[in-house]
């Protein structure tokens, strides 16, 4: 077979089996991660509906919404151990159905707690969706490219946010949000179908790849302890983890959340209006990260691209705390400045994979992964808390008026001031990242 003559040492440089296929092997994972980023930012349009409907205050609403996240961080790791084992063509399989189950029973849901466990079982799902497209890409692609293709890889996920964001409140206001929910299960199913039938196994070569690893190493066969420990005592892997919490922090608590209410509130952006000004924050994100993985592919260099994007993240969070109403021009600027800082987090991929041998790739990986779902699940937790505090100081009395006007100008501002001291605490951590290997003259990092 032609897979079984590829000379692993190429594999930086070649498509190892051509780009079509290379393509293809990529393009329904990445279509599931358009689909993920839908359900994952649907709070954004229901957040007031669920309010109402539940007599639920912000705290309530923010904690079930933020169950998404606490299955996505910590089902990364187990993520990882699957692909690191068995592929990625039935774990992202199974991980289609469940997105759909989730929103079947989001959609069946009565209770606060039932949203809670669709949102859980979507997170679950979904956890699976952009590490498995990526992964697919370092068996396919040149591994000089893998940056680049996670920033595309991210800008479809954007396409979707961008389309929920901008559109969903129309089938919100033209039916009921049930039947949207049982719309996204039946996609969730179709996918899960498509998936098995396109995704391909994983080459003979590959698995030389990972026995060149073991080797180089002195592991035979290193199962699931042996990724985790060599991942979790890699300090410059939790450095990069951390870094990519805090920076991601602007997407999972605004842009997925709280951003609609925000911009209503302090902002005086018309309900209609909001869905496109937060979208603006996909798009510089779906722009910015293409363009900042192919800069640092053509650069060989990561680092930078980190303290750079924090720095602005400083200055766009503190803008938009600082912003009166009636400047749109200015907040549609800085709400995509946002997003192309949040798009610098495409390197820290490529940088956690270059820090950790072949075979724990893939749990590297989703360690980076899970630390952001992980803080964007507390930061919607936390936002909420902050604003309930600051309405009803603490007393449960306004659990109905809080869908209506309950916070305030000063609410808002106060609950995101965890926006720029998060930016600032990753710009003192990226100081403490190295870039993991020297670079070769073709721009590639070689791994260890």
């Amino acid at each position: 077979m032609r897979d079984s003559k590829i000379n692993v040492d190429d594999l930086d440089i070649r498509y190892p089996a051509g780009a079509a296929r290379a393509w293809l092997a990529w393009l329904m994972p990445a279509i599931f991660f358009l689909y993920e980023f839908m359900i994952r930012v649907i709070p954004a349009v229901l957040e007031k509906p669920l309010q109402q409907e539940f007599e639920a205050d912000a705290s309530q609403v923010g904690l079930s919404m933020s169950f998404y996240y606490y299955a996505y961080g910590p089902m990364q790791l187990v993520v990882g151990i699957l692909l690191d084992r068995f592929g990625a063509r039935k774990p992202l399989s199974i991980a289609a159905l469940v997105c759909g189950l989730g929103a079947v029973a989001f959609g069946l849901s009565g209770s606060i707690s039932g949203l809670a466990f669709g949102r859980f079982l979507m997170g679950f799902g979904s956890a699976f969706a952009y590490v498995g497209t990526v992964y697919i890409a370092t068996i396919w692609f040149p591994r000089r490219r893998i940056a680049l293709i996670s920033g595309i890889t991210i800008s479809l996920g954007m396409l979707g946010a961008i389309t929920a964001e901008s559109t969903l409140q129309f089938l919100v206001d033209a039916t009921r949000w049930q039947n949207m929910m049982f719309g996204f299960g039946a996609a969730g199913v179709l996918l899960g179908v498509m998936l098995f039938m396109v995704v391909p196994r994983r080459p003979s070569w590959f698995h030389e790849d990972i026995m060149a690893s073991h080797a180089s190493c002195n592991v035979e066969r290193p199962g699931a302890l042996a990724c985790i420990r060599e991942v979790f005592t890699n300090r410059q892997t939790i450095v990069l983890g951390l870094i990519t919490g805090l920076i991601y922090l602007p997407l999972g608590t605004f842009a997925a959340l709280w951003g609609f209410r925000y911009l209503n509130t302090v902002l005086h952006v018309s309900q209609e209006a909001s869905g496109a000004m937060v979208s603006m924050i996909f798009v510089g994100l779906a722009l910015g990260g293409p363009a900042v993985g192919w800069l640092s592919d053509r650069l060989g260099r990561r680092k930078p691209i980190l303290v750079v994007g924090s720095l602005l993240g400083i200055v766009a969070t503190c803008t938009l705390l600082l912003l009166q109403p009636g400047h749109p021009v200015i907040l549609m600027v800085n709400l995509f400045l946002l997003g192309l800082v949040v798009g610098v987090l495409v390197v820290a991929f490529p940088m956690a994979m270059d820090q950790n041998p072949c075979f724990a790739r893939g749990t590297a990986l989703t360690f980076v992964n899970l630390t952001q779902m992980v803080f964007a699940g507390i930061g919607q937790w936390v936002v909420g808390v902050l604003l309930d505090l600051g309405a009803g100081r603490g007393d449960g009395s306004h659990t109905r008026a809080a869908a209506e006007d309950a916070f305030n100008s000063g609410d808002f501002r106060t609950a995101f001031l965890i926006l720029p001291i998060a930016m600032f605490v990753a710009f003192l951590l990226t100081f403490l990242v190295r870039e993991a290997t020297p670079v070769d003259d073709a721009g590639v990092p070689e791994v260890p």
